[in-house]
């Protein structure tokens, strides 16, 4: 197929790709840390066969199995003097399996060594991806699938290698796009500077594949639709992985990829399918529900840039709150730092929320790896500003050992005294080519932090006068079974945590469960119930399928799916009421509000309900 064929054929219809490779061997058994691309030599039965399930359920692109089949990446393995033969073969099978009708395409992924886009100069990094080309091309691949990379300097790099190598091959160009680009652009220009680029570099087609989830990558093809009539591609994952049972796991349903789908057509893709954790089942929906459709008609989409401004800050010292949780239940309301330097929302948000009556705020650290201002600055500013505590998120993601320290330190200076010790998500959500540290878990956490209120550090020196941090713990609850998480938290407790934050819940049985529990198991330690309102239908989904630790039951998400969709907001606060008064009545001694998109308007709708409820069984309440 010649470049002008291919974009003649996808501008023309959808063109319907295949999904993950790698998941689907995983799911039969072979472990993560095998390099699937030699299952073509060691496997090619399991392999063809993955192939022929996506065409036998619509798939009209097949993407061979040498995602990561260059000689550098192989090399990690063990496995650079197969690079030949891996590659030819991955070829052979795809081809195999496409018979005449379906398009192979030469996958070719970013060189994973460590630091390589750092360490390599662009002539060396084009050498690798070269041979690899020269390889694929001479195999007989139709075009090429460039993917998953999270630099463009990289992918320019296998850009122009394939060009010199195939110059009549159609080339597609994906990047595993995350929130902010490596320099903090927002979403929309991360995507036209992408698109720009490799479109004056040759590629024939650019798009996103991988990343957090379906829902992440619309935006990105909104607005590179918006910007050129050149073909988009959009294979995202299934969702953010979750690990259970030794297995990693993606638990968006086929029916909800299939839906997420039509709305990446209708942002722009001219080419659709998946990445990691979709399958067969997923690419069969897709292909029932667009085939033959034409691309979405393309619409200019502008936004504008926010000012600057500057703050002011004000010293002062925090007041303390969890003493009185015996005597009244406590509200605690979860605001993240901006993702910018604009703080005055989260400002804005503190004093309304103290008005209300709430005893702290909590600051995520980064959740779900997106880039924020500090917590730990952000904690500061609101204690210093506003005049109430927070309880700062801190994760072993991002700091190692001798950066915890330090910033715990800062942090104690600064007047910050309640912490909660979680161990983060991994910095591959990000997709920007940041590395998690992990020197320790949650666990190890919580024991470096005693350590300090102890009066010393890691290596046993003196810190001068011992810390005073309120050591607080995470609990994911919501599993099928409840037992594990407890006796982990049984160990967090063990090694110094005071009080608990679940995930938001939304089981009415299992919060039930959950304080029947640890009424006898954990008496003395407080456990405080996450509750997020749900703000619509397509909230209450995205939460369910592709957000780890939140399970929605059929019960709420068809209360969600039915109400009118004027009246989302009010019925998601009304479910939230609802599970609310179910914790309290179960025992929780107080009620942690997580609003959805970090609309605080949210919590104090329900602020008053829980005030109510202490006048009410308690026979007190705090006011503003």
């Amino acid at each position: 197929m010649t470049r002008n064929q291919f974009l003649d054929r996808v501008r023309d219809r959808l063109l319907i790709a295949d999904g993950a490779m790698g998941t689907q061997l995983h799911a039969e058994g072979i472990p993560w840390d095998s390099a699937f691309e030699d299952m073509n030599r060691l496997a090619p039965d399991r392999v063809r066969e993955i192939h022929r399930q996506y065409v036998s359920v619509g798939a009209e692109l097949l993407e061979t199995n040498t995602f990561q089949a260059n000689r550098l990446s192989l090399a990690q393995k063990g496995l650079d003097a197969h690079i030949e033969d891996i590659n030819a073969a991955g070829v052979r099978l795809a081809r195999e399996a496409a018979g005449r009708d379906v398009l192979v395409a030469g996958a070719m992924g970013p060189i994973t060594a460590k630091a390589a886009e750092d360490e390599l100069t662009p002539d060396q990094m084009a050498e690798i991806f070269g041979e690899q080309a020269t390889i694929l091309a001479g195999a007989g691949v139709d075009l090429f699938v460039l993917e998953t990379f999270t630099g463009l300097d990289m992918l320019t790099a296998a850009l122009m290698a394939v060009r010199k190598i195939a110059p009549d091959l159609p080339v597609v160009c994906e990047m595993a796009f995350s929130e902010f680009d490596r320099t903090g652009r927002s979403e929309g220009e991360a995507a036209v500077r992408a698109l720009r680029h490799l479109a004056a570099h040759g590629a024939d087609a650019v798009g996103g594949n991988c990343g957090s989830g379906p829902t992440g990558l619309i935006p990105y093809v909104r607005r590179m639709a918006g910007m050129s009539d050149m073909p988009i591609s959009a294979l995202p994952n299934a969702s953010y992985p979750q690990y259970v049972d030794g297995r990693y796991v993606f638990l968006s349903t086929p029916d909800y990829i299939a839906d997420r789908a039509a709305e990446l057509v209708d942002a722009g893709a001219n080419i659709i399918g998946g990445c990691c954790g979709t399958g067969p089942d997923h690419i069969r929906l897709i292909a029932e529900r667009l085939r033959g459709r034409a691309p979405a008609r393309r619409v200019v989409v502008r936004r504008p840039t926010p000012p600057e401004e500057a703050y002011e800050r004000i010293e002062r010292r925090p007041r303390g709150f969890m003493d009185d949780v015996i005597d009244r239940t406590m509200i605690l309301v979860e605001i993240d730092p901006p993702k910018g330097l604009d703080y005055a929302g989260v400002l804005e948000a503190a004093q309304a929320l103290k008005t209300a009556g709430i005893d702290a705020l909590t600051s995520a650290d980064n959740s779900l790896a997106s880039i924020r201002m500090s917590t730990f600055v952000m904690s500061h500013l609101v204690q210093s500003e506003i005049d109430l505590p927070v309880i700062v998120h801190c994760a072993c993601r991002d700091r190692n050992l001798i950066g915890q320290q330090s910033e715990l330190l800062g942090a104690a200076a600064l007047g910050l005294k309640y912490m909660l010790a979680i161990t983060g998500d991994p910095a591959s959500m990000a997709n920007i080519g940041a590395s998690s540290v992990f020197d320790t878990n949650s666990i190890g956490l919580i024991k470096l932090i005693s350590t300090l209120n102890s009066g010393e550090n890691l290596a046993g020196a003196s810190i001068q006068r011992p810390t005073d941090f309120v050591i607080g713990c995470a609990l994911d609850p919501s599993g099928q079974r409840i037992d594990g998480q407890l006796k982990r938290l049984g160990r967090k407790i063990e090694a110094g945590a005071q009080y608990v934050l679940t995930q938001p819940l939304y089981d009415a049985d299992r919060i039930r469960e959950l304080y029947e529990r640890v009424r006898v198991e954990f008496p003395d330690t407080p456990v405080f119930c996450g509750i997020m309102p749900l703000a619509s239908r397509r909230n209450a989904e995205f939460l369910h399928n592709e957000v780890p630790g939140i399970r929605i039951p059929d019960g709420i998400l068809d209360r969600m799916r039915t109400v009118d969709e004027g009246r989302s907001r009010e019925e998601g606060i009304s479910v939230a009421a609802e599970l609310i008064e179910v914790a309290l009545d179960a025992g929780a001694p107080g009620i942690y509000l997580v609003p959805p998109f970090n609309k605080y308007e949210y919590a104090l709708k329900l602020v008053p309900i829980i005030h109510q409820w202490d006048r009410e069984h308690r026979g007190v309440a705090k006011s503003g």
